[in-house]
């Protein structure tokens, strides 16, 4: 592979939802993203994909858009990581862009070497790796019927969201889960929609219905909090939006304030460095796992490739892609009986343009 990077384009996206899917930190109706493809002098190219989510702070595709307005024609003519160097640490739609960049260079490499990305991630990077069902809100009897179609689908992990209404309602909703999928591993996720005093409280009734782990019970500010709560729960506490903040990032690894960090490349700014980032988490003794973020089958290669290079047992968050409408690739990476392989060479997945034509919602930009 040649070092440089020869050119670049881009262009935005939009993938429907299924049906609009409800958490505590906001509706999500699609994903709107923008592919970026890297080219470096011997011909070959690498994808990336920058889909910023809204409600959790991660800014928009606009954003992206504005961003790669300013920055993207810097991209060609650098070597490498150097084009990292070119864009911003912070501000919205920064983290998806350097994910979408990071992406497309791990692509490249990969293809050049002709090995998947997690090779290059990790020297004995595993064959397969467990999903869990991502569930949205709902009434008891459509989460139960979603529950009961993902065991069906080959699932044995799922997500259920909490925090959208009262504690009655979260944990009456575990329990009908529960007592309809006894042999399912359940765990949830608050978005940090709860206080202290209200996820205490969930701690204690949820202990019956065997959970597995929480994510993210307090607001994410609130790393004191979630300490306090970690040494009292009877299951694995897990941090996600706390991560959002590298002071906060700081805070949880010297507090060990959770069990284990939820790892979005999406919202950390790439796969290398959340890989480096659950590297450092280890050596306080915190495990982690990956999660998308309702991205296309590029996001989620990237999400896989990262998820095979970590050694924790905890099942990963990579199965958002059921949730859409349409894909941007021409075979969409998607669970099969509960578990996915990342594959290769590089991330394993082809851009389908005529796919790509009938989701893209503006021309092709090129630097």
């Amino acid at each position: 592979m040649s070092s440089r990077i020869e050119s670049a384009r881009w262009r935005p996206f939009r993938l429907p939802m299924r049906r609009r899917f409800d958490a505590a930190s906001g509706a999500i109706e699609d994903c709107e993203g923008v592919l970026l493809e890297l080219r470096d002098g011997d011909g070959m190219s690498g994808v990336g994909e920058a889909s910023p989510l809204a409600s959790i702070g991660g800014g928009t595709q606009a954003d992206v858009m504005r961003l790669l307005d300013r920055y993207g024609s810097n991209l060609a003519g650098r070597s490498g990581m150097a084009t990292m160097d070119l864009l911003p640490a912070t501000g919205a739609g920064v983290a998806a862009l350097r994910c979408a960049v990071d992406t497309a260079l791990l692509d490249l490499e990969g293809r050049a070497a002709g090995q998947p990305v997690a090779a290059l991630l990790d020297e004995t990077p595993g064959d397969s790796v467990l999903v869990n069902a991502v569930i949205g809100e709902g009434s008891a009897d459509e989460v139960v019927a979603f529950a009961s179609e993902a065991l069906e689908a080959g699932y044995s992990v799922l997500k259920l969201k909490a925090g959208t209404g009262t504690l009655e309602h979260d944990t009456s909703l575990v329990g009908a889960v529960r007592d309809a999928c006894p042999d399912a591993v359940l765990r949830l996720d608050a978005n940090g929609a709860w206080d202290e005093e209200t996820a205490a409280q969930a701690l204690s009734l949820l202990t019956s219905h065997r959970v597995e782990l929480l994510e993210q019970p307090v607001a994410a500010g609130d790393v004191e909090a979630l300490s306090r709560l970690r040494e009292l729960s009877p299951f694995r506490l897990a941090a996600d939006e706390a991560l959002s903040n590298g002071d906060r990032v700081a805070r949880v690894i010297e507090l060990r304030a959770a069990d284990l960090l939820v790892l979005k490349p999406m919202v950390l700014g790439g796969v290398r460095p959340a890989l480096a980032l659950s590297r450092r988490a280890a050596l306080a003794g915190i495990g982690s796992f990956v999660t998308t973020t309702f991205d296309s089958s590029i996001g989620t290669a990237a999400a896989l490739h990262l998820a095979a290079a970590l050694p924790w047992d905890a099942a990963h968050g990579l199965g958002t892609g059921d949730h859409l409408v349409g894909d941007v690739v021409a075979e969409p990476l998607w669970p099969v009986d509960g578990g996915m392989t990342p594959s290769g060479p590089g991330l394993g997945v082809e851009v389908d343009d005529a796919a790509l034509e009938a989701l893209a919602t503006g021309p092709w930009v090129q630097a």
